[in-house]
């Protein structure tokens, strides 16, 4: 059933399965009265005959919501047939029922639009996404090809040129080493030596390097340690100077209780005297009340013994001596009270005076600490920057004899290029090289793909130090 505890689910879904719950369906009470006119000019058979549902619209809330219960038969004034009104209402139920269910369905149908132009916005763009994915795939399939190509090249390249042997000093090539030493100590006899020279000479220069590597691994470690030393020191010294902050605080707020405590102690004291003076004050009071009663009862009964009669000079004497004593006794307490809250007054001025100078000290202390904190931090600073421009001088050190070293190995082999060409003359004079000798004379083709090669770690070190010459303090610092 579509409705179950006056809730509406779709008949296809359980009760826990749609999206949300519509609204909870009643049915509406039914007062007006059936219009008879209305309904009299409505022509049932024309409207089932044609199709007709505007008609229908037109009439159908009023013949849905209307009450028949009251109408009489026109004939003879009789209350209508029970099971005609009962089929009425059923009717009328159904229809409101359907009406209910259409405007649910209508909802449903425009959230679900909703969401399937979201969907479609959704699919658009994951097919541009696509596409885009495609073009890459594309673009990234085409790049694998030519480097597929490159080093399909290369290493025909590569194995061509492991086949024979070059001369260094012409364009000559031979299958065997042997012949290559005959043919160098034969026709270049002076360039060999040089070329021997030259070994010696980069090998001095590789040995250079090798110390300078050392001395900078060196520099390094060295450079390291003292940093972690510092850190160590650094840290060691922080931690002191909170541990000194936190023992300032535990002795500021032991103090603080200590003359807490005190204070509370001296206002109980002042309570308590204040307390025994009262207590002294009200038994005294008391005591007088009670003797200025007694005195007024033997007045009393003296006014009443007609034997013991007083002159009236005597009876005013006498009568105003006791009652002074009350109001002086007033005054007295008034200045009691006067003299202890001035007392308690100075006390908490004291007290306050001692809190204000004792929290300008702590904050002269905390001040001072900071200012110590600062010129550490500044002096360790400028250490590790005198540290920095050290490792900075070395490596530009190192990079410029890198450079002498390079412009030193540039410098010897156009000296040998230039012997290429002096000797250059005598090849008319040789024989044809055969058909295999002119195949493996194909030095300069190998030549062009020497950019290709990947570079060693030492250059990619200095052209990375060449090319950014300010990270590289950086990059030893975090070594």
């Amino acid at each position: 059933q579509p409705f179950t505890q006056r809730t509406y689910h779709p008949p296809a879904a359980g009760p826990g399965a749609g999206p949300a719950a519509f609204l909870a369906f009643q049915f509406r009470g039914r007062h007006e009265n059936p219009d008879w006119r209305r309904l009299s000019t409505v022509d049932v058979e024309r409207v089932s005959r044609e199709g007709d549902v505007a008609a229908l619209q037109v009439h159908l809330e009023h013949v849905t919501f209307c009450s028949a219960e009251r109408e009489c038969c026109p004939h003879c004034q009789g209350p209508a047939d029970p099971l005609l009104l009962k089929l009425l209402r059923l009717a009328q139920l159904s229809t409101e029922y359907l009406l209910h269910s259409q405007e649910y369905l209508s909802a449903q149908l425009g959230s679900l639009e909703e969401a399937l132009r979201e969907t479609q916005a959704q699919r658009d763009q994951l097919g541009k996404e696509v596409a885009q994915r495609m073009q890459e795939i594309q673009g990234l399939k085409e790049e694998c090809r030519r480097r597929k190509k490159m080093i399909g090249t290369q290493q025909m390249m590569l194995e061509a040129r492991a086949n024979y042997h070059q001369c260094l000093f012409c364009e000559k090539a031979f299958m065997t080493y042997s012949f290559l030493q005959s043919h160098i100590q034969r026709r270049h006899p002076g360039e060999s030596e040089i070329e021997q020279k030259r070994k010696g000479k980069i090998e001095k220069l590789q040995d250079e390097i090798e110390k300078l590597k050392e001395q900078l691994q060196l520099t390094k470690s060295q450079l390291e340690f003292e940093q972690q030393a510092n850190l160590a020191r650094l840290s060691k010294e922080c931690e002191q100077q909170k541990s000194k902050e936190e023992e300032i605080l535990q002795s500021f707020h032991k103090w603080k209780d200590e003359e807490r405590e005190k204070l509370a102690d001296q206002i109980e004291k002042v309570k308590e005297m204040f307390m025994k003076e009262l207590k002294e004050l009200y038994s005294r009071n008391s005591t007088l009340e009670n003797q200025l009663v007694e005195l007024q009862k033997s007045n009393m009964q003296q006014k009443s013994n007609l034997g013991t009669l007083k002159d009236s000079h005597e009876f005013t004497e006498e009568k105003p001596q006791r009652p002074q004593d009350h109001p002086n006794m007033v005054r007295f307490l008034d200045k009691q009270e006067e003299k202890w809250t001035s007392l308690v007054q100075a006390l908490r001025h004291d007290h306050e005076t001692e809190k204000s100078l004792l929290l300008s000290q702590i904050e002269a202390l905390k001040s001072s600490a900071r200012e110590d904190l600062n010129k550490n931090n500044m002096f360790y600073k400028r250490r590790i920057e005198e540290l920095e421009h050290r490792l900075q001088e070395q490596n530009d050190l190192v990079i410029s004899q890198k450079k002498q070293i390079k412009e030193l190995s540039t410098k010897s082999v156009p000296s040998i290029k230039t012997h290429n060409v002096n000797t250059s003359v005598e090849r008319p004079q040789e024989p044809k090289p055969s058909p295999s000798v002119t195949t493996l004379e194909q030095a300069p083709l190998v030549h062009m793909l020497e950019p290709i090669e990947e570079l060693s770690e030492e250059e990619k070190e200095t052209e990375k130090s060449d090319c950014k010459p300010g990270r590289s303090n950086h990059y030893l610092i975090n070594a």
